[in-house]
């Protein structure tokens, strides 16, 4: 994969927040800025990269609580006409 350098004008405080969370996760900064574009704009994974998340017990079944979540979604639409 072809990389290029570039300059670019952004807030001192949003270049902060992503030094320190690059820092947070091992990272340079370019890394995590492509990181970042890559799921911005939808693209899948490159192969091999490691998933980062924990499983969440719900308690119940995760296809009642989608239910659930669409009909409520369903319910706000409507009251809003």
């Amino acid at each position: 994969m072809e990389k290029i350098r570039t300059s670019i004008y952004i807030d001192a405080s949003v270049w902060r927040r992503l030094k320190e969370e690059a820092v947070r996760e091992g990272l340079d900064t370019s890394e995590l800025l492509e990181r970042i574009l890559r799921e911005y704009f939808g693209e899948v994974q490159e192969a091999g990269e490691e998933l980062d998340f924990e499983p969440v017990d719900l308690g119940v079944k995760a296809s009642k609580v989608v239910r659930e979540m669409r009909d409520e979604a369903v319910s706000r639409h409507q009251r809003a006409r």
